[in-house]
């Protein structure tokens, strides 16, 4: 299933994070209008679901860099996490850019693609725009809520609907899983919920079945009225992170990794382990050797096996934390 995250939540990150970072707005204005780069303003502001000029349909986002009262620059901003385009849309936004060119409504006017990278790599349309921005490259600048739905948005955008079946990649997912029933059969991976099996080329991550695995799901840690639920993977490569992973992820509780780490820190010190925000979720997570998914898994199998008691450790830990968790919860309950 893919992540539940909406293109209009992305609209409003990234009105948040443009009207609070000069930085950032700079980083738009370079990459949709790269010889403009050294404009100067002193003011910006940002409006949604703008209206073109001189045809019909809207911009997603309309970016505008003043100078006192001077328009200096407007970007015509398309933000996409993994729907296609609708018909002449790239179209309509290089007609809605020329009408301001010729009404000479602001020095520069450009238009921008802004997505994740797979989807910018992958989009035959992206040449349409005048430049294109990756999700990927806006993370060092976010924090909390609004780095965690860009997270998600990202892994929404690297799960397609009907995935390319590559046969390298699915020869290496096979490969790990036998590696793993050989040597760690107490750690049960998940069925591929994909038909036929398919792993597309990006499919980098194994899921474990938490429960069957053995990691304890405390009933008092809530997401609501209910027990958080607990995802336990391996992300054998990530481009957001600084290495390849293992991780338990507790859906919901990305908000408190601080109030959790002020209780489990001391105990996760001696461990080797580290708490951070991932997507939704507080991970519990340890670093791991870099796998390449297109190379048989045997070829990896020390690092592969590395991972595995890496994930047992996890395992290990979180069984053990019972206690501090439960101060854990009462503290963020109270």
């Amino acid at each position: 299933m893919k992540p539940n995250v909406t293109e209009s939540s992305i609209d409003r990150v990234l009105a948040r994070l443009l009207t609070s970072s000069t930085s950032v707005a700079q980083a738009f204005l370079e990459a949709a209008a790269p010889t403009k780069g050294d404009l100067t303003f002193d003011r910006v502001t940002v409006s949604a679901q703008v209206p073109h000029l001189g045809t019909h349909g809207t911009a997603d986002l309309a970016l505008r860099l003043w100078s006192e009262n001077r328009l200096q620059a407007l970007i015509l901003i398309e933000n996409k996490i993994d729907a296609g385009f609708t018909p002449d849309q790239p179209a309509r936004y290089a007609l809605c850019r020329d009408t301001h060119l010729t009404s000479q409504s602001a020095l520069v006017v450009a238009t921008l693609l802004v997505s994740p990278s797979i989807y910018i790599a992958g989009s035959r349309l992206k040449d349409a725009f005048d430049g294109t921005l990756s999700y990927e490259r806006l993370l060092p600048f976010l924090e909390g809520p609004d780095r965690a739905s860009m997270e998600l948005a990202i892994e929404r955008a690297a799960s397609p609907y009907e995935p390319l079946p590559v046969a390298a990649v699915m020869g290496f997912f096979d490969g790990y899983a036998a590696i793993a029933a050989e040597t760690f059969s107490d750690l049960k991976i998940k069925t591929n919920p994909n038909s036929a099996n398919a792993r597309p080329e990006a499919s980098r991550t194994i899921y474990f079945d938490a429960r069957a695995s053995g990691f304890r799901q405390y009933v008092f840690l809530k997401k609501g009225d209910k027990p958080a639920s607990i995802r336990v993977s391996h992300q054998c490569w990530d481009s957001t992170a600084p290495s390849a992973s293992v991780k338990l992820m507790l859906d919901g509780w990305a908000g408190h990794v601080g109030t959790a780490s002020g209780f489990l820190q001391p105990a996760l010190k001696r461990s080797g382990l580290y708490l951070r925000p991932a997507g939704r979720s507080l991970a519990l997570v340890a670093h791991t050797k870099r796998l390449d998914n297109m190379r048989p898994a045997d070829e990896q199998r020390a690092a592969i096996e590395e991972a595995l008691h890496q994930l047992r450790h996890i395992r290990d830990v979180w069984n053990g934390l019972e206690g501090l968790l439960a101060q854990t919860a009462a503290a963020v309950k109270s």
